[in-house]
């Protein structure tokens, strides 16, 4: 089954997180998703707190990865990097993906996930949520919002 493209009615929103803000995003995220299609498993799960062997096999599963990294020095986490690079050489077939993260100056966390989605053959269904500081309530609605949009885009 890993050669061809299986997959579940999931979602895996995967995230790394320094203040909380990008958590507080992939919760709301997935409580969008949720609305969207609540027959569609979601899963919001912190990186750094699971093996990556469990992450991968989520992956396997799902119809569509969410991606969430604060902006650190230009760019993504560093743990975060890695397993996009362990995705990549997982060659996932017929999976879509979009990104989002937080940021305090320059915010390219999301543009760098996206390209190393694309890079790992994830179809990116959106340009991304992006989120300065933590996010207030009104951020948190447009987050839940984007998790409705991706889920209209990905889980078709």
């Amino acid at each position: 089954q890993w050669a061809n493209d299986y997959q579940e009615n999931q979602v895996m929103v995967i995230y790394d997180t320094m203040w909380n803000g990008t958590k507080t995003l992939a919760e709301k995220i997935a409580a969008g998703i949720r609305q969207a299609d609540p027959t569609a498993q979601v899963k919001a799960i912190n990186r750094a707190k699971r093996d990556e062997n469990d992450l991968i096999v989520e992956i396997f599963r799902s119809k569509m990865v969410v991606a969430g990294s604060p902006t650190m020095a230009n760019s993504i986490l560093h743990g975060m990097a890695g397993f996009l690079h362990l995705m990549k050489e997982m060659k996932f077939k017929n999976k879509k993906a979009a990104a989002f993260g937080c940021y305090g100056w320059s915010g390219e966390s999301v543009k760098v996930l996206n390209g190393l989605l694309a890079d790992a053959g994830f179809e990116v269904v959106d340009e991304g949520f992006k989120n300065m500081w933590n996010p207030d309530a009104k951020q948190q609605e447009a987050a839940m919002e984007f998790g409705r949009q991706i889920a209209a885009a990905g889980l078709k």
